[in-house]
């Protein structure tokens, strides 16, 4: 007699970035569903993320008969299953069961198109369903499905949450790391947990949003000629500066799509995304245009 060898999701993490899937000014989530499925066309996670285990987990996912997949814009871990009730996990899963998995950034390009401080180069981003202990009680928890709202800098873990990750990991796991996914079998409440209270499976499997904002920035026009601004145009003067132009709000970066730019009868074009001049301060950021 042969036996079939099932699994089923345990959980999945999806990780989105607004710069790919935005359209312009129009936002990903405010897309019906076609238009949705147009925007992921060609989004690929390895075009921006390395993601694997930490070398512990990798060790927890073999002798838990776990499986580690990456499709899509989504991270999922599934389950191997008893024969006889596809409900219970083949072996039992513990509450204390902690998977980590390595957020890595494959794109030099990702600070330019990612709503992020500039500042933040080599701090750690934390996202799990169960707080350190060494937080603060109003350390954020990773999104579920429904909440679509971006990550932040409120995500970066103290230095001393930081140092105790970074000292459960070797040379190369530090190496780039820009975050870690966390994810516990029993979260910070009833509403985080994975399993049901006696230990089988969900009918429907935890899913999580990691959502990265498109960055946006002031657009600055340079002009090798004077130019005749309005009120009605959506540029101005810069310090009085007629050949030098700036947008009267920040504009988002976005792969796909077109942000209309007025000045008088003429559409200006959008900037590329390598063209970023932060002030001094670091506190407003802009694209340039040379016209």
């Amino acid at each position: 007699m042969s036996f079939a060898t099932t699994y089923k999701p345990l959980f999945s993490v999806n990780l989105l970035h607004k710069y790919y899937l935005n359209k312009g000014t129009d936002d990903y989530f405010s897309m019906n569903d076609a238009e949705k499925e147009k925007q992921l066309a060609g989004y690929k996670l390895s075009d921006l993320f390395s993601i694997v285990p930490s070398a512990l987990t990798k060790q927890k996912i073999l002798g838990q008969k776990l499986r580690f997949i990456l499709t899509g814009c989504r991270l999922m871990v599934w389950v191997k299953v008893s024969e006889q009730n596809a409900s219970i996990p083949f072996i039992p899963l513990e509450d204390t069961l902690e998977l980590t998995f390595l957020l890595k950034s494959t794109n030099y390009t990702f600070i330019h198109i990612t709503q992020l401080g500039l500042l933040n180069a080599g701090q750690l981003f934390y996202f799990s369903n169960k707080r350190l202990a060494t937080e603060d009680a109003g350390f954020p928890l990773i999104k579920k499905e429904n909440n679509t709202s971006e990550i932040n800098e409120s995500y970066l873990l103290n230095s001393t949450s930081a140092a105790n990750e970074l000292k459960q990991l070797d040379a190369d796991e530090k190496k780039g790391l820009l975050g870690i996914i966390r994810i516990c079998i029993k979260g910070e409440n009833g509403g985080y947990h994975i399993l049901k209270q006696n230990g089988n499976l969900r009918s429907e499997h935890r899913t999580y949003n990691i959502v990265f904002a498109n960055r946006k920035t002031t657009w600055r026009y340079l002009f090798e000629s004077d130019q005749n601004v309005t009120g009605a145009d959506d540029v101005k003067k810069e310090e009085g500066n007629a050949r030098q132009l700036v947008t009267r709000s920040e504009k988002p970066l976005t792969a796909k799509g077109f942000v209309s730019i007025k000045l008088g009868d003429k559409e200006l074009p959008n900037p590329d995304i390598f063209q970023l001049k932060p002030n001094e301060a670091l506190t407003k950021i802009y694209s340039e245009i040379y016209m």
